[in-house]
């Protein structure tokens, strides 16, 4: 064999069997977003008992959770550029010590104006991770499985916040608020020492920054059969974002791809914390129980998760995840609708609510999949994070605009109909993109689980 044959770095990817390398990098993955998930809802956990014990009421943390909340966005703008240009293990392992530290410090608070300071720093972590797990196991995934393996790491962030929730009812009890706080700073540590010692950089990721010594030392060991070696030539695009990997979301054909999923991206977020944020109280409204309130955040969450793996495992079937995408926010528009209507109903309200989470959370691993499909390995971690991180500005909005209605007077019935409406906006934005797409490849449908329609040379 020629040292100088040219080697398909994504074509040994998809061919390969599952090395034990990739099964690393997943399981790492799903371990920091696991943990990436409890801290980003641990100030939620804790505002009762502080409150209590700070002699405030819980509304005097609002400003806490917004701050908080758009720190997250700047990290998710912030880092993923950085990680194009510097490397996707770096900034992971940099972001979660920074949110594992202020997480960890946030104990020893004492004052609301402490409070802020370190989860604003904190937040900032939150939302830098997200996108680089995500640009990492997309690019360690073959195109067989890459949908389910994205939204497996996606589904673990829910998975975080379920577990934050088990863990906050046994320890604040016992220990107080500040036992959470030390958990959440601890057990990040720990595992980025791991991470530190086995996350490998993406190999994509070096073949594009012409680090082939490394890359070759990588591949070797998800198909040794092709005995790659630091002189072999491998086809990708090399080119890396040095400039302006912002900049780069709108060249090439994807200007309008960026703006429809940007919007795609707001309406999600908007949606869903709109329904976390005021579900319960609407429920009171229409005449249920706390506790049933309570069952159904419960189910929501529960639904979220279930439909983000059946999402991810139906998309690598069919290999089109603009379809099962517009499938579940239709599902979730269908049942909020029977939500609307069944508010003074029993266990059928339950269900309607956990298909609600299903359609429309599930569905949000199915867009972050789409995100990590459409741009190339050299600007993926800014395009997801730019997404992610505009898409962030909904989820301010949407206990905002919740706040609005139900202070206009507006009954439950109402405000969970008028959900629908921007549900249905992403179902058609996600058409315009799909329609886009076939356009642009001919007869050949775009895959959200191989090459981008605009990106055919970049993987």
């Amino acid at each position: 064999m020629s040292s100088t044959r040219d080697v398909d770095i994504t074509k040994i990817i998809d061919d390969a069997p599952l090395s034990s390398l990739q099964k690393r990098v997943l399981a790492l993955c799903l371990g920091l977003a696991i943990l990436d998930g409890i801290d980003a809802q641990l100030i939620g956990f804790v505002i009762p008992a502080m409150s209590a014990d700070w002699g405030l009421s819980p509304a005097s943390f609002g400003f806490t959770l917004a701050l908080s909340t758009g720190a997250m966005v700047v990290g998710s703008l912030l880092f993923g550029p950085l990680a194009d240009r510097y490397g996707r293990r770096r900034i992971i392992i940099v972001c979660t010590v920074i949110f594992a530290v202020f997480t960890l410090a946030t104990a020893l608070v004492t004052s609301m104006t402490a409070l802020i300071v370190l989860r604003v720093i904190a937040g900032l972590g939150l939302g830098g991770v997200t996108p680089n797990l995500i640009a990492m196991v997309s690019e360690y995934s073959p195109a067989r499985i890459r949908a389910t393996m994205v939204t497996v790491t996606v589904a673990g962030m829910s998975l975080g916040g379920f577990l934050g929730g088990f863990a906050a009812a046994f320890l604040i009890p016992e220990f107080g608020w500040q036992a959470l706080f030390v958990v959440g700073g601890v057990l990040p540590l720990i595992l980025t020492a791991v991470v530190m010692r086995w996350l490998p950089e993406s190999v994509k990721f070096l073949v594009a920054g012409g680090r082939a010594e490394e890359a070759a030392r990588i591949v070797d060991k998800i198909a040794a059969r092709e005995r790659v070696t630091a002189t072999s030539r491998f086809v990708q695009d090399t080119s890396t974002a040095t400039k302006s990997p912002v900049g780069a979301l709108f060249q090439g054909g994807r200007a309008v791809d960026t703006v429809l999923l940007w919007g795609v991206f707001v309406i999600n977020f908007l949606v869903i914390y709109f329904l976390l944020s005021w579900m319960p109280t609407l429920f009171g409204e229409g005449g249920r129980s706390a506790s049933t309130a309570l069952l159904a955040a419960s189910l929501f969450n529960l639904g979220g998760m279930t439909g983000a793996l059946t999402f991810g495992r139906i998309t690598d079937r069919i290999g089109n995840g603009f379809v099962v995408v517009m499938a579940g926010y239709t599902l979730g528009a269908v049942c909020t609708a029977l939500v609307a209507m069944l508010l003074g109903s029993g266990w059928v309200l339950l269900v309607a609510v956990f298909f609600v989470g299903f359609g429309m959370s599930g569905s949000s691993a199915g867009i972050i999949a789409i995100a990590a499909a459409v741009y190339p390995v050299a600007v993926r971690a800014t395009g997801v994070g730019w997404a992610m991180g505009i898409g962030r500005i909904g989820s301010i909005a949407g206990p905002a605009v919740g706040a609005l209605l139900i202070a206009a007077g507006l009954g439950a019935q109402s405000i969970f109909l008028l959900t629908i409406v921007p549900t249905l906006l992403a179902v058609v934005t996600l058409g315009i993109m799909s329609l886009r797409a076939r356009r642009l490849q001919g007869t050949r449908s775009f895959r959200t689980t191989g090459t981008p329609h605009t990106m055919a040379a970049a993987e």
